[in-house]
């Protein structure tokens, strides 16, 4: 009996490349950042090209039997970013083909590489299956919305067009080609071996060359009008302590102009549109502000004074007349929202309408000046962009994304938005449309702050950051003397969190590709691996009391919801409750309820099982512990945070009376003694211990800065009290690289 066909392990298509063995897929020799679930798509469409793949079968393909998620939804999200990864649409395929209800069809020329070979189809589909594996970016509307503006997994058309394709090529082709191989791989080595591997060609073209080389960190590009400078923060002066001030620098010259001498924590600037002026975000400990001084140097003029918002929100834009800038500020609520200041009269007014959303930020005002973009946080890792018309509206949503914003700016021609993007793994660039269609630009790894000059070319931040959770003995004379690094690699270690007796560790960590929930034993040894999504970002580890569950949030849906996993199972099970948006979960002592905070810092409780979700508090909170039978909370207002508390079981709630006001940028949690906070408004940065029967603050150790994230998971204590984790950055380096047109 003659056994199964052998496939390809490489199959071309157009410009592109798909390796089934290593399950890669290429762009003119250039690796094209693909989900795993979309690539397993793809293998099935290659394998069988030119025929009808059902959604039956693509679903038992992607999601094994017993994995909760909603299949229909999932899959038109999958078939969607895998469309993106390769330019196509549903109404135009040129690749693959909507069969409506049915499946797919791959309709494009192929052309296998048969010098290896799979041993059948059936091994692959069993390599390819793995375990459980989820999303790994939504760059597109939630996948509820995607589902019912299309149907066939693609948001930008209603509708696709049938026709016929499959394997189309010759043994002249096949001979060809690899009668050229080797000439061609000569060439290509030759080629390599002598070019200058710092300057980069992005496959549209584009030269990719640094503009700054300089120690340390380079920051938030902005081009002059005639594009000819830079203006940019920059850390590593001597004697600037690694804070930052604004430089100025020329194309084509290695010489720097410094405007201010401030060190601060951040310096985000905007060259005004007549040339004159460079308006800059300057976040100091004491304060934060927007200011203005001369593109030629000379006397700084404070524009707005307080509510600034800082962390990932910095971003200011000139309007074209120069008559105005666009921030992010804290409203009354505490939330960040989009204002606009008169810069001659100072007058600032909020955006209107303002988008109803968890925080509004990174201004960009377009080209004409007749519009604003914005992106608006809706939940933990979730954003979406938006356009308004100015003045005062519409405003339009152009597309949902997962990840974490960093940095928006209009194309020149005002016809596109150019955004970065971070899923979890690092940046990326990507363009978006005004009618909503995305796509990957082929360069920008680790990216953000992205600026555009008035002839096209790109500038943007690339940038690498190590971030390792540590350990101190808070029974040592020095605490900062016991530190050690204890849970490290060399990309990013997040939200530690102790088991009920402190045996083990649960955190965050991209160490593996994409973001997941991972465990060690107490000695930070033994790292195993507790999530296989593989893609979408998947966060905030909780302990239950048991020891043998875990809570966490994950974005598998295109939303954020809770799962929870039995750790000897490994089988995530979602919490299925009809509040949309839920993060950043936590356990009751009895692990019956599950306290989290939707995308618009509203703090519910519902039960482990699933089920209605109740409101807790009417304040606007973000981050939760429960400890015994109450559940602490932070309240956000628009000069900080105060920690509020209620019981488990409901009742009247109340501040923690006695301790201070926190920072938005100061992490804390919870014991049964009391409550461990940072105090950032102190340099160096004061760990502090308050104490619930007595009422009182003492002073633990100092770091030298506020563990990341802020605003609370970025610490954890031992059941005992012995042990503080705390996150800490322990190498960080960015420069300013420039996309030059074509």
């Amino acid at each position: 009996m003659t056994g199964p066909s052998p496939v390809p392990v490489r199959i071309r298509f157009d410009a592109f490349e798909a390796d089934l063995r290593t399950e890669e897929l290429f762009r003119s020799g250039r690796r094209v950042r693909l989900p795993r679930q979309s690539f397993m798509v793809l293998a099935m469409l290659l394998e069988r090209a030119g025929q009808l793949v059902t959604r039956e079968e693509l679903r038992a393909r992607v999601w094994p039997a017993g994995t909760l998620v909603e299949y229909d939804q999932g899959l038109n999200a999958v078939v969607k970013r895998l469309r993106e990864a390769l330019g196509d649409s549903a109404d135009k395929p040129r690749f693959i083909e909507t069969l409506p209800k049915r499946g797919y069809r791959f309709i494009a020329e192929t052309q296998p590489d048969l010098s290896q070979l799979l041993p059948s189809t059936s091994d692959l589909s069993n390599e390819l299956a793995g375990n459980q594996h989820a999303t790994e970016l939504q760059l597109n509307d939630s996948a509820a919305t995607a589902a019912a503006r299309d149907g066939n997994g693609s948001a930008f058309t209603s509708g696709a067009r049938e026709g016929a394709g499959g394997i189309r090529f010759s043994r002249k082709t096949f001979f060809a080609a690899a009668a050229g191989l080797s000439a061609i791989l000569l060439v290509a080595l030759t080629a390599w071996i002598f070019s200058d591997r710092s300057v980069t060609h992005a496959p549209s073209g584009r030269q990719i060359v640094p503009f700054t080389s300089l120690p340390g960190q380079e920051i938030a590009p902005t081009f002059s009008p005639d594009g000819s400078q830079i203006a940019f923060g920059w850390n590593g002066e001597a004697g600037a302590g690694h804070r930052f001030d604004l430089y100025v620098k020329s194309l084509g010259s290695e010489r720097l102009l410094r405007l201010t001498h401030e060190p601060s924590v951040w310096i985000t600037p905007a060259w005004s549109p007549d040339g004159s002026m460079i308006a800059f975000v300057r976040e100091k400990r004491e304060e934060t502000g927007i200011f203005v001084v001369p593109a030629l140097g000379g006397a700084e003029r404070r524009i707005v004074s307080t509510a600034v918002a800082v962390g990932s929100f910095r971003q200011i834009s000139w309007s074209p007349d120069g008559r105005s800038l666009a921030y992010s500020g804290y409203g009354p609520s505490g939330a960040a929202q989009v204002y606009i200041v008169a810069v001659d009269s100072l007058v600032t007014q909020p955006l209107s309408p303002a988008p109803e959303c968890l925080d509004a930020a990174e201004p960009a005002f377009s080209p004409d000046g007749k519009q604003l973009a914005l992106v608006c946080v809706s939940s933990s890792a979730v954003y979406s962009v938006h356009v308004v018309e100015l003045p005062h509206g519409p405003m339009r949503q152009l597309a949902t994304i997962m990840g974490n914003p960093q940095g928006l700016a209009w194309s020149a021609d005002g016809r596109r938005l150019i955004f970065a993007n971070d899923p979890g793994d690092g940046g990326e660039l990507w363009q978006l449309t005004l009618n909503g269609q995305l796509a990957q630009l082929p360069f920008g790894e680790n990216s953000s702050a992205p600026a555009v000059a008035r002839d096209g070319r790109i500038a943007y931040v690339r940038g690498r950051k190590t971030i390792n959770i540590w350990r101190a003995d808070l029974t040592a004379a020095n605490p900062e003397d016991s530190s050690v690094r204890l849970i490290y690699s060399t990309l990013t270690e997040l939200m530690p969190r102790y088991s009920a007796d402190g045996s083990r560790i649960a955190f965050q960590s991209n160490r593996s590709g994409s973001t997941e929930i991972w465990s060690t034993d107490a000695e930070g040894d033994n790292p195993d691996r507790m999530t296989s999504f593989d893609g979408p970002m998947t966060s905030s580890p909780s302990w239950c009391s048991d020891g043998r569950r875990i809570a966490f949030d994950s974005r598998v849906s295109g939303v954020s919801d809770i799962y929870v996993e039995d750790i000897s199972e490994r089988v995530p099970r979602k919490v299925v409750t009809p509040q949309a948006n839920l993060s950043s979960p936590s356990w009751s002592k009895d692990c019956r309820w599950l306290f989290a905070h939707d995308g618009k810092n509203t703090l519910y409780r519902f039960a482990a099982s699933g089920g209605r979700a109740e409101q807790v508090t009417e304040h606007r909170s973000s981050y939760s512990v429960v400890v015994e039978d109450r559940v602490i909370f932070n309240a956000m207002q628009p000069d900080g945070v105060v920690l509020w508390t209620k019981p488990v079981s409901g009742g009247t709630e109340q501040p923690v009376e006695q301790l201070q006001k926190l920072r938005y940028d100061d992490v804390w949690t919870a014991t049964t003694a009391g409550i461990y906070f940072t105090d950032s408004s102190s340099r160096p940065v004061s760990v502090n211990f308050f104490e619930f029967e007595s009422g009182t603050t003492r002073r633990l150790m100092t770091l030298q800065e506020t563990p990341v994230p802020g605003s609370g998971p970025a610490i954890a204590v031992s059941p005992d009290g012995r042990w503080l984790l705390y996150t800490q950055v322990d190498d960080e380096h960015s420069e300013i690289m420039l996309a030059l047109n074509p």
